[in-house]
């Protein structure tokens, strides 16, 4: 039930966020190993000339490109992130004494990263399908590589197709430390400062306050720790690949992450940082607030056996 749970509220979570991903997205792509130069064009300089930029090249419904994809990423990756982490937190392995209520902020984030790096690889293969959905747009909208995929169901079969079962999982070695360091900082951060501010009567009575205000504490210090890793899985995935099933640009995340910081610098990693926290932020929110109230729901109406 735990696992149905954590799916179900990313994906309520997912349909609100989404139009910030493809913005994310489109600006982590543009410029991709090229130099920035003063007056270059960019149609997704800011993030609402990006919004602008997306509905005249597509319509309103551009800002939802890559949803069913996306919303299945989600579904996998957090009934089995979430689902796995409430599984570890009931049995007390999140704490270091199975008596103390107080969790340990160290093995919140060792739980968080593993519970996020199985998610990952369940998910790998949507996530690399969102993406390259994503990027697709038409004229001098398009960045990146353009796969041209009809829709999340026939990008699968091409893909499989064309490089086999296992080039669903191409570009995997990007995600697994995305996930795991935004897993592990967010679940991390998000248990420890619940219980910090539980301590307080104001929280005590509020389960929708005490889970906002954690929210947006344990989203500031996932998008600060994962955004270059978020860059590099994002040009990992989407880049070309040769017959041979090898890809155009970068070998590993290694030569993607150099090649990206010698050609654009810092800020090159650093792409679309503020589209990420728009989105981050109101998906942690909602993901998490609903995580925490159909938990409590759970309890209400299937509570646990008493042992005797």
């Amino acid at each position: 039930m735990d696992y149905l749970l954590g799916g179900s509220a990313a994906v309520c979570a997912g349909f609100f966020s989404n139009p910030l991903d493809v913005i994310k997205t489109r600006q982590q792509l543009q410029g991709e190993l090229q130099k920035t130069t003063r007056g270059s064009s960019q149609p997704y300089k800011g993030l609402f000339q990006s919004i602008r930029s997306v509905i005249k090249a597509e319509g309103l419904w551009g800002l939802q490109k890559g949803l069913g994809s996306a919303l299945t990423f989600q579904f996998v990756l957090n009934s089995s992130r979430l689902g796995l982490y409430q599984t570890v937190d009931d049995l007390n392995w999140t704490r270091f004494e199975k008596d103390n209520s107080q969790r340990s902020p160290v093995l919140c984030v060792f739980w968080g990263g593993v519970s996020g790096c199985l998610g990952s690889a369940l998910g790998c293969p949507f996530y690399m399908i969102k993406t390259q959905i994503q990027a697709q747009s038409v004229g001098k909208y398009a960045v990146g590589y353009q796969h041209h995929h009809k829709n999340t169901l026939s990008a699968l079969i091409n893909t499989v197709n064309k490089q086999g079962f296992f080039g669903l999982w191409r570009g995997f070695s990007g995600i697994v430390p995305r996930t795991v360091v935004a897993s592990s900082a967010q679940l991390g951060s998000f248990s420890t400062c619940k219980d910090f501010l539980v301590q307080y009567e104001v929280f005590q009575k509020s389960l929708l306050l005490t889970a906002i205000s954690s929210s947006m504490a344990s989203s500031f210090c996932a998008v600060v720790c994962m955004t270059p890793f978020d860059v590099v899985a994002t040009r990992m995935f989407n880049q070309g690949v040769d017959s041979n099933g090898k890809g155009l640009l970068y070998k590993n995340i290694v030569d993607c992450a150099m090649k990206t910081f010698r050609y654009e610098g810092l800020k090159g990693l650093y792409k679309g940082f503020v589209p990420n926290y728009c989105r981050t932020a109101p998906h942690s929110i909602l993901n998490l607030t609903f995580w925490e109230q159909f938990k409590k729901w759970k309890n209400m109406y299937w509570p646990k056996e008493e042992i005797v």
